[in-house]
């Protein structure tokens, strides 16, 4: 696969010459941590982080979008975007949850146009993670701290510059055409990288995802459900942080005089999601909400796409204001 060495002092040239055609997304330093954003050649970057709170699958299922609009015709269908992006610094686990994303919006049979036409229009550069945080275990449900699934380009940080080395042929076109900027890694660099690799991933405990499905089956009617549930705060923060969680509702609303169709991200930990027309509930109880959570990613995924759809990126873990552990949940199920 093509390599390259890009020297940390030359990034923002970088930035500019990428910036002359798409837009360029990397981590950079804000009020509330590093977050994912839009770079210019000034910005100095973040190269030390952990995570971004909030996931890059914003980029491909935003929060809300209109998807149509009423007019004089009728509904019309609300153009996909074809704007073009980089998004760099995107960590492992991420791209890897992307390609679960895919299995569920790019179907054989159903495809989502505007969800597609964001994936074909971005490229994506991942940075290999130095120092796992505590809360990751990506390891443990077949990620790797230096993976490459869903990655067009791979990054390693070494320092002084970054190696990357290109895994698709968008990525391929793309070092190619920025090939000036760059040099040929050296036998030290790719020593280097190949030694930090390994050391990410010892750093991590391992999780016991063996037969999980079956498990999760075997216990759908236990009470465990209802006992982890009385932790539960059911906010929602575990499911709109989660990379691969991708639920939604549609609602038409009147804006003035204009009448439009959103779709918006939705949680199974809201006691309305399965709320229906005539009033009925299926899942009234916080415990069947969290059985349902906690079944969809890692048993009826599963069944429906041969994955677990979990990457553990630990982001549930961090910022669960009940300090519930999605470890400790499933350790909790029994065999």
């Amino acid at each position: 696969m093509p390599q390259a060495s890009l020297r940390k002092e030359h990034f923002g040239k970088f930035v500019a010459a990428v910036s002359k055609g798409r837009k360029f997304f990397g981590p950079l330093e804000c009020s509330d941590g590093v977050q994912l954003a839009e770079l210019s050649p000034q910005d100095v970057p973040a190269f030390e982080y952990g995570n971004f709170t909030l996931p890059p699958k914003r980029f491909f299922l935003p929060r809300s979008e209109v998807i149509a609009v009423h007019g004089p015709g009728g509904m019309a269908a609300t153009p996909p975007s074809q704007e073009r992006v980089v998004l760099f610094g995107v960590r492992p686990c991420d791209a890897m949850s992307l390609t679960y994303m895919d299995k569920v919006f790019i179907d054989e049979t159903y495809v989502d146009p505007y969800y597609r036409s964001r994936r074909e229009n971005t490229l994506i550069i991942t940075l290999a993670c130095r120092q796992p945080a505590v809360t990751c275990f990506c390891a443990s449900v077949k990620g790797c701290p230096a993976g490459t699934a869903g990655a067009d380009i791979a990054a390693s940080d070494l320092g002084d510059a970054l190696l990357l080395e290109s895994i698709t042929d968008a990525g391929h076109a793309f070092l190619a055409e920025h090939a000036g900027l760059m040099g040929k890694p050296s036998t030290a660099q790719l020593k280097a990288r190949d030694s930090q690799h390994a050391d990410a991933g010892k750093k991590m405990s391992p999780v016991d995802v063996e037969k999980l499905p079956a498990r999760l089956q075997a216990a759908f009617e236990s009470k465990t459900w209802d006992d982890i549930s009385q932790r539960c705060l059911g906010c929602g923060v575990c499911t709109f942080l989660c990379p691969t969680c991708h639920c939604f509702g549609l609602h038409d609303e009147q804006v003035g005089p204009v009448q439009r169709r959103v779709r918006a991200q939705d949680a199974c930990a809201f006691p309305t999601f399965t709320l229906e027309a005539s009033g009925h509930n299926p899942r009234t109880r916080q415990g069947a909400r969290m059985r349902q959570r906690v079944m969809h990613k890692f048993c009826y995924a599963a069944e429906n796409f041969g994955e677990l759809f979990c990457v553990g990126c630990g982001r549930c873990i961090r910022s669960c204001p009940a300090n519930l552990d999605i470890r400790q949940t499933l350790a909790e199920v029994p065999e």
